[in-house]
């Protein structure tokens, strides 16, 4: 893999891990339209996906120490938007995981080879426009309102997002949006929760990846900085977006790309 191959699947894995976009769909879309700059080598994707999670560690790093720290002394976890709740909060984040998990595994190892063809990819674009714009709705449930369910659904659909073309991001913000949660709770909420999420993927994969030998690191840790830094400045921006109500927006970007990617496959 060369550098200009490197930096672009970067700034792609930086930019539609965490926008509602869907990463795993367009990286399949740049294997069909793109040829090799497209094919992501197992080694590679371990690496990017480790750059994103990073991005997310070092982004909410306040709601992290917030959360251990008023986890370990109940009450002196500080301001933020889980104050007073951070326990409460934890449970719910190792409550969503374990569906999360189940569901990942499922579909990774009896329906990924069927759900990777670009039809599929297309279909699941359009839903994942339809949830985004379903999604829209003042909120302003607070943490301390949150319950068990609401934890339970929001893994499910993250479990779910594994299928290419179905965004994680989308759906769990929309869907916590949906359910009242307040947008600052639901979208730091979905970031947080998709960090086991994207460490227990990557170690899978990275097991895989140990039995491949070792490339030129260069172009690879090139894109680690430039995932790392694309995914940061990407969390801050969907961070904003949702605070201005503007979410749904990207609806009219992923439901015309699913109704083309459609179109394509079966007309072309």
């Amino acid at each position: 893999m060369g550098y200009l191959e490197a930096i672009v699947l970067a700034v792609l894995q930086g930019l539609t891990e965490f926008l509602p976009v869907s990463s795993s769909g367009h990286l399949i879309l740049a294997q069909q339209w793109l040829g090799g700059m497209g094919d992501v080598d197992l080694f590679y994707d371990v690496l990017l996906h480790l750059a994103t999670a990073l991005a997310v560690l070092v982004h909410l790093r306040r709601d992290v120490w917030q959360l251990a720290r008023g986890a370990l002394r109940p009450g002196e976890g500080g301001e933020g938007p889980f104050a007073g709740q951070e326990r409460r909060m934890l449970g719910f984040l190792l409550l969503a995981t374990v569906p999360t998990g189940l569901i990942g595994l499922a579909l990774d190892r009896w329906a990924f080879a069927w759900l990777t063809r670009p039809d599929v990819v297309g279909v699941m674009l359009m839903l994942t426009a339809a949830v985004l714009w379903w999604g829209r709705r003042p909120a302003e449930m607070q943490p301390r309102e949150m319950r068990p369910l609401d934890a339970l659904r929001i893994g499910v659909l993250q479990g779910l997002a594994v299928t290419p073309g179905i965004s994680r991001s989308g759906l769990t913000i929309a869907a916590a949006l949906r359910m009242g949660l307040h947008r600052k709770v639901a979208s730091r909420f979905s970031f947080l929760v998709s960090i086991p999420a994207i460490l227990g993927a990557t170690l899978l994969k990275g097991l895989d990846a140990l039995e491949q030998p070792l490339p030129p690191l260069g172009p690879y840790l090139v894109g680690m900085v430039i995932a790392f830094l694309v995914g940061y400045a990407s969390i801050g921006m969907i961070l904003r977006i949702v605070q201005q109500q503007r979410f749904h927006w990207f609806s009219w970007y992923v439901g015309p790309l699913g109704v083309i990617v459609v179109s394509w496959y079966y007309l072309a």
